[in-house]
């Protein structure tokens, strides 16, 4: 049976499903798969930590308002990826968690990582985890140190940012749609980078120095 709270239909752990490891060391019970609607809000900044997200096949952002009423995107949540882990440690969730399309995330009980934590092999596994998305951050915080939006769109695409929507891509490296368009036409007329169909770009390899 499905529980229908806030526009997200909620079941119980789906082994069909890809959850990320080591989540997948976790007793069944420990994860909860939703589907989630494009705006579907996860969590709100300000509400009681219940646990980390993994996204399936959708994109999350991560909103925080500031002051001046303008929202800013602080992290987006790829497929394949989890996000929220700081509500391990924390009371409550420190921004708007927002589902970018129709899609599916497991939401997993924070009292069960904790525990998992004194598991070794999935303490280990975890912190590989972590590991690798402290470097995926400083990859993206080099490309966003480029004040050309030409270079830092070439820059992004060679560090695999493009992942879905050219407006997703333009977000994680903080540029405009627009102005990420206008780099892209450029990179393409002068031959750096092809696109291959319609919202897809990719390095041209014959191009780039040997």
């Amino acid at each position: 049976m499905k529980l229908t709270v806030s526009n997200l239909y909620i079941s119980v752990y789906d082994f069909d499903h890809m959850i990320p490891a080591p989540f997948n060391l976790l007793p069944p019970t420990s994860a909860a798969l939703l589907a989630v609607r494009r705006g579907s809000v996860l969590f709100r900044s300000g509400d009681t930590t219940v646990g980390l997200f993994a996204s399936i096949d959708v994109d999350v952002h991560l909103v925080r308002m500031g002051q001046d009423g303008q929202s800013t995107i602080v992290h987006r949540a790829a497929p394949g990826t989890c996000f929220a882990e700081a509500s391990l440690f924390s009371g409550t969730y420190h921004c708007d968690a927002i589902a970018q399309g129709d899609g599916s995330v497991y939401r997993i009980d924070k009292g069960a990582v904790l525990l998992g934590l004194q598991c070794a092999e999935f303490a280990e596994t975890y912190c590989q985890a972590l590991a690798l998305q402290v470097q995926q951050m400083r990859q993206i915080r080099e490309v966003l140190a480029i004040r050309s939006a030409e270079e830092r769109v070439f820059a992004g695409l060679a560090a695999g940012l493009l992942v879905g929507k050219v407006i997703d891509f333009a977000a994680t490296i903080s540029l405009t749609h627009e102005a990420t368009y206008r780099a892209l036409r450029k990179l393409v007329k002068q031959g750096r980078v092809e696109n291959t169909r319609r919202g897809f770009y990719q390095l041209n390899t014959k191009r780039l120095p040997q």
